[in-house]
């Protein structure tokens, strides 16, 4: 499975914000642009079907060795008697795992059953899937993996409920423990084939700590989303978002 890259942070989060403005037609080329898609052929695509061209890059590493990328690139023009297809100049990218979301009835293993907790910073839908900016504690003294894991089930109502579950295998934060920071990565999750209508009524659940003051207690606390999903939707990239996902985050 493939692995996160991880970002270092404080256990004090910024607050979250769940859903991105809706938007059906890609108004943000020829600007700095946070863009999610697939490497096709060792191409970008993005989930608006745009083809970028990598023709300049300020980081390090490449993009055809991954499935699927969250990038930020200057779009610098049309590519020359292409549509829908630009030169880009890649600043900055990271991994994103994808993966299928697991029925309830079979989430019953001990590993997909266990809820310990995860924070959801964003979520959004583009290009068929669910994705997210997860956020979990980990201890940096450690090389425990995590698992990640979404699991559905469908409501009498015709709608779905999804849960975020998040295996820590045993590293579990201490309100004492000064070695535990914020680790994660994007994910992505196809649904658009699971869900057989063009929309749908979707309630995203999880499990984090309890805000008290600029931190957080030991105390879990549940947490719920309501979600009104369409087939031909598409929402940008949330733009506040950083790539600093470098390191190994221990999560598959």
């Amino acid at each position: 499975m493939r692995i996160f890259r991880k970002t270092i942070l404080t256990i004090a989060a910024a607050a979250m914000a769940l859903a991105a403005a809706s938007c059906q037609k890609d108004d943000t080329l020829y600007y700095n642009n946070l863009t999610m898609g697939n490497i096709v052929d060792g191409r970008f695509v993005s989930d608006q079907g745009n083809t970028f061209n990598i023709v300049d890059q300020t980081c390090e590493g490449k993009l055809d060795t991954m499935d699927r990328v969250i990038t930020l690139c200057d779009v610098l023009k049309v590519t020359s008697g292409m549509e829908k297809e630009y030169d880009v100049r890649l600043r900055d990218y990271a991994p994103v795992l994808t993966k299928n979301a697991v029925k309830s009835e079979d989430a019953v293993s001990e590993e997909i059953s266990v809820t310990d907790p995860i924070y959801i910073e964003q979520l959004w839908y583009s290009g068929g899937y669910i994705n997210m900016l997860v956020k979990y504690p980990v201890d940096i003294k450690n090389q425990t993996k995590h698992l990640v894991n979404l699991v559905y089930s469908k409501n009498e109502d015709g709608g779905y409920s999804f849960e975020l579950r998040h295996n820590a295998f045993g590293e579990v934060r201490e309100e004492t423990e000064s070695t535990m920071f914020l680790a994660g990565g994007f994910v992505s999750f196809p649904i658009a084939r699971l869900i057989g209508k063009d929309k749908a009524k979707l309630v995203f659940k999880w499990k984090w700590y309890k805000a008290a003051g600029y931190g957080w207690t030991t105390e879990i606390k549940d947490n719920s989303f309501e979600y009104d999903w369409k087939r031909e939707g598409f929402e940008q990239v949330p733009q506040n978002m950083s790539l600093g996902f470098k390191v190994p985050s221990k999560a598959e």
